[in-house]
């Protein structure tokens, strides 16, 4: 692959990245190492493996046959993509609300915000987020997150450098580690489970972005570059996703504090837990790492959120799909519409559960981890369909892995399930 090709492909992978690696890496993983230490190292790692064919499954399915995944859950039949809308419908506007939380909390705490209500801000923050939609589209959206991308490699990666340089903070003498499969624990563990690295749904995102992208720029990746820009952005979540594991385990496990509270609490505690084992000097490269992580979830989560819902209903409206009017005009305006109710959305939800912004994520990430192996089992029948190419077809082993991974999700969430009963 040349220079120039490599330019025009590169983006869906860096936006797929952009959407995992906010609250499931920042408060989620860091969550996890401060209370539960280095354990969840390897369940983190087997959570990214088993996971990975219904992600990639993305990408591929838009390189084979220039079409969404979308177009797959309706070659299955309308149920398929009614299912599909019933998760996005149920997610969309949790998940602004939740990351919408976070960022108006970080917010606050960054820059001491007293004369403004966090509710408000947070509304201030949508707002302005679904202005930036709404003039820049898909092109600056992509720009944006590329250089969000940067700042987050080079600031998470200080922090990272730093906490190991110091090491583990000391255990209190009466510390003993929290349960893991019982009780705040396994809410915990189910809900990194469920957003990581991403909300299933972000599969049939990363399809539609590889779809904008070849619009925006006018060129075709190969199946080849297109895998190539997914592994970028894959590879970048999992390394991101233990970094924020080991800054949490090493800062805060063992010495009794918790990451807990409503949004300024959360961020507050955080920041204070670095800022004291490190120095003053690393409040601003984790404040930099944090805001990077979490606005470059809010802004992508908030564009594709929608592009998935009004895509669903356009195959559901039209029974064959293209590119030319009156569909494309259909998708333009519903879009626009769909961003500000779901800015509208997420705003209203924050506004009525900002007192408990970690419970508002467990229930989200719960619920994406609970509705995942629909969409996984949706994406596996869609990349075996007939109509796929040979040459564009999942190898068996990745297939086998696919089952696997969907095993794990069944029976994870049957289990939950089965303790809540």
């Amino acid at each position: 692959m040349n220079a120039k090709h490599f330019a025009k492909t590169l983006g869906p992978g860096l936006l797929f990245a952009a959407t995992a690696i906010g609250t499931s890496h920042l408060v989620l993983s860091t969550r996890a190492g401060a209370h539960h230490g280095m354990i969840f190292f390897w369940i983190i790692l087997g959570a990214l493996i088993l996971k990975y064919p219904f992600y990639e499954f993305g990408p591929r399915y838009a390189s084979a046959t220039g079409f969404s995944l979308l177009k797959g859950y309706r070659a299955q039949g309308k149920w398929a993509v009614w299912l599909f809308l019933a998760v996005v419908f149920v997610n969309m506007f949790s998940v602004v609300g939740a990351i919408g939380a976070v960022t108006a909390g970080l917010l606050a705490t960054l820059f001491e915000v007293q004369a403004v209500s966090v509710p408000l801000l947070a509304g201030i923050i949508l707002a302005v987020t679904v202005g930036l939609l709404l003039t820049g589209g898909y092109q600056g959206l992509d720009a944006l997150i590329k250089v969000i991308s940067v700042v987050l490699a080079v600031t998470v990666l200080v922090a990272f450098l730093a906490v190991l340089f110091k090491g583990p903070v000391e255990k209190a003498a009466d510390f003993q580690a929290p349960a893991l499969m019982d009780g705040a624990g396994l809410a915990l563990l189910i809900g990194l489970l469920g957003w990581m690295p991403a909300g299933m749904e972000a599969s049939a995102m990363s399809s539609i972005w590889n779809i904008e992208k070849t619009k925006a720029t006018g060129y075709q990746p190969s199946l080849k570059e297109s895998l190539l820009d997914f592994h970028i952005g894959y590879v970048f979540t999992i390394l991101l996703a233990l970094m924020f594991l080991t800054i949490g385990a090493f800062t805060v496990f063992g010495s009794g504090q918790l990451l807990e509270g409503n949004a300024t609490q959360f961020t507050g505690t955080l920041l204070a837990v670095f800022t004291t084992n490190l120095g003053e000097w690393a409040w601003y490269i984790m404040a930099m790492a944090a805001f990077g992580t979490i606005y470059g979830t809010l802004i992508t989560v908030m564009d594709a959120f929608p592009r998935c819902f009004v895509r669903g209903i356009r195959v559901l409206r039209y029974a064959e799909i293209d590119d030319q009017e009156p569909q494309r005009q259909f998708l333009d305006k519903s879009w626009r519409v769909t961003v500000v109710l779901v800015g509208l959305g997420g705003f209203c939800l924050f506004y009525f559960s900002a007192a408990s912004m970690i419970k508002l994520l467990d229930v989200v990430t719960i619920l994406a981890f609970i509705t995942s192996p629909v969409i996984a089992w949706l994406n596996l029948r869609a990349i075996q369909h007939p109509d796929i190419p040979a040459d564009h077809r999942p190898a068996p082993w990745l297939i086998g892995l696919a089952y696997l991974g969907l095993a794990f999700l069944v029976g994870f969430a049957g289990y939950y399930l089965w303790t809540m009963v």
